[in-house]
């Protein structure tokens, strides 16, 4: 699930918007307006303020702290023990994590909230306030931690359970979920450098984001659709109009009260015709999202038609072959060519029976174990072989180190390049060479192929004759490994070269 990689870098880029905030500020602003902006508890009770001692390195400290403790236990500690039902463990380690939040709580609260000292009589009510407001804080953040721990184990629950053979509900979900971390993420920006941008901006994202993408989705999936039928457009725009005037206009007048955004007409008119353009834009993205949506349904249905199409032409070719037959011919003519004392003959029968069989029944996977593309890749060449055992000039060298080729492969991958190899690199009147070697390691399968290059004159009837194709080969491979293989390939007009490396 997306918000799952999305989770943590947030968290994290927040820490360091808030750190680069402070940091900022620290240089940017003079050490009056400093005092003015985080001094003023101490310049009530006529103290003496340090704004790094007092202020940045305490509330810096506590929030560092804080968020690599979360960040542990949400990604780390509660995942795993859950995972473990652990519960005594789960148990201890929020303990823990508590006692050294309110610790950390406590220490850095005596700097921030030192200004009580000179409120209270004497250092024990002072002491005794920051224990009670470090504890309050403490109990604030486990309590909203847990909460949205359990608000993100219903997510992953629903997503599991609920949606499992709902497609189209499923992709709904999944939007409305990473909507809902971007809307969190952006809240929590907002207050964070709420100095730096409009004071309404953070109540707009609290109160009113949240509507506009409510009616985005509402638009999308329900009242465009509706409303390219003619008959219910009067109703859809009703609706519309309803839905914007009974839930939008009450939110706008509570965001206009929070926001101070009221205060005159002015300012009332302006965020007024604002919200109308937002509507009208959400309106358009809608539309434009559900054109998209439709071209690439029909172009997904047109794909659909068209590979049903070749699977039925090629579900009509495999009928014609009845396999048992094949092989039980096969398996007549390799017992006659035995008793002929025909061994070569034999030899290639039962090769190709074998290289048939793997054509009807391993080719259909879509991976198979790399040993099995090797055994086919060796018996294609053994029957170039055969062919070409009368040419004492012509070189056929096969090099496998298969110690570590325990991967699996989509299935006829290797041999295309073999082919092309055979078809341009092997003339029966000159001499020629074929060089393959196949190894492996943990991780990778490194296939090379080096190959003389005689190309076929033209009265050759194999001229015209393309096999597979290399093109082919590669747009099987961006499909199948993108960024997950290099190909290589150096040609002269006497030699061809091609290296391949697949991470498997």
């Amino acid at each position: 699930m997306q918000l799952k990689k999305l989770e943590p870098w947030g968290a994290v880029a927040l820490l360091l918007i808030y750190m680069f905030i402070k940091a900022f500020e620290s240089v940017s602003l003079s050490a009056d307006a400093l005092l003015h902006k985080y001094g003023q508890a101490a310049i009530r009770h006529h103290l003496v303020f340090d704004y790094y001692k007092y202020y940045l390195i305490p509330q810096l400290t506590v929030v560092t702290v804080i968020a690599a403790l979360l960040f542990i236990l949400n990604f780390k500690l509660v995942p795993r023990q859950l995972q473990k039902n652990s519960y005594f463990l789960l148990g201890v380690s929020l303990i823990l994590s508590f006692a050294v939040a309110f610790l950390v709580l406590q220490v850095c609260n005596t700097w921030l909230r030192y200004n009580l000292y000179a409120i209270y009589p004497t250092k024990q009510g002072a002491d005794m306030q920051l224990v009670k407001e470090s504890f309050a804080q403490t109990v604030l953040v486990f309590v909203l931690f847990i909460a949205y721990y359990l608000l993100k184990m219903l997510v992953v629950w629903l997503y599991i359970n609920q949606f499992r053979d709902k497609p189209a509900s499923k992709k709904i979900f999944v939007q409305l979920m990473l909507t809902a971390w971007l809307w969190v993420m952006l809240l929590s920006l907002a207050f964070i450098s709420r100095d730096y941008f409009p004071g309404w901006l953070p109540y707009f994202i609290l109160l009113l984001f949240p509507f506009y993408i409510a009616l985005f989705f509402s638009l999308t999936y329900f009242f465009i659709p509706e409303y390219r039928k003619a008959a219910k457009r009067k109703k859809v725009i009703f609706a519309t109009l309803l839905v914007i005037i009974v839930v939008g206009v009450p939110l706008f007048i509570l965001f206009g009260n929070i926001s101070g955004a009221h205060r005159n007409g002015q300012t009332f008119l302006s965020t007024f015709f604002f919200n109308v353009v937002l509507i009208v834009v959400t309106w358009l993205l809608s539309r434009v999202y559900v054109d998209q949506q439709k071209g690439r349904l029909q172009e997904i249905h047109s794909l659909q038609q068209t590979v049903s199409q070749k699977s039925a032409g090629i579900d009509f070719l495999r009928s014609q072959i009845n396999p048992h037959f094949l092989f039980n011919a096969l398996n007549t003519i390799y017992g006659t060519a035995l008793q002929e004392n025909a061994d070569r003959t034999a030899e290639g029968v039962q090769k190709l029976g074998d290289m048939m069989r793997f054509m009807l029944q391993e080719n259909q996977e879509e991976k198979i174990p790399l040993d099995k593309e090797i055994n086919y890749l060796t018996n294609y060449i053994d029957l170039q072989r055969l062919r070409t055992l009368t040419s004492p000039d012509i070189t056929i060298d096969l090099t496998i180190k298969d110690k570590d080729c325990r991967h699996y492969i989509a299935p006829m991958l290797l041999v295309p390049f073999v082919e092309n190899a055979f078809k341009h690199g092997i003339s029966l009147k000159e001499k020629s060479w074929i060089k393959i070697n196949i190894s492996c390691d943990t991780e990778n399968l490194y296939f090379d192929v080096y190959n003389s290059v005689h190309f076929p004159k033209e009265d050759d009837p194999e001229k015209n004759r393309s096999g597979i194709g290399l093109e082919n080969v590669k747009q099987r491979l961006s499909l199948l490994y993108p960024h997950q293989h290099e190909l290589h390939i150096r040609s002269t007009n006497s030699e061809f070269f091609i290296h391949l490396t697949i991470r498997l």
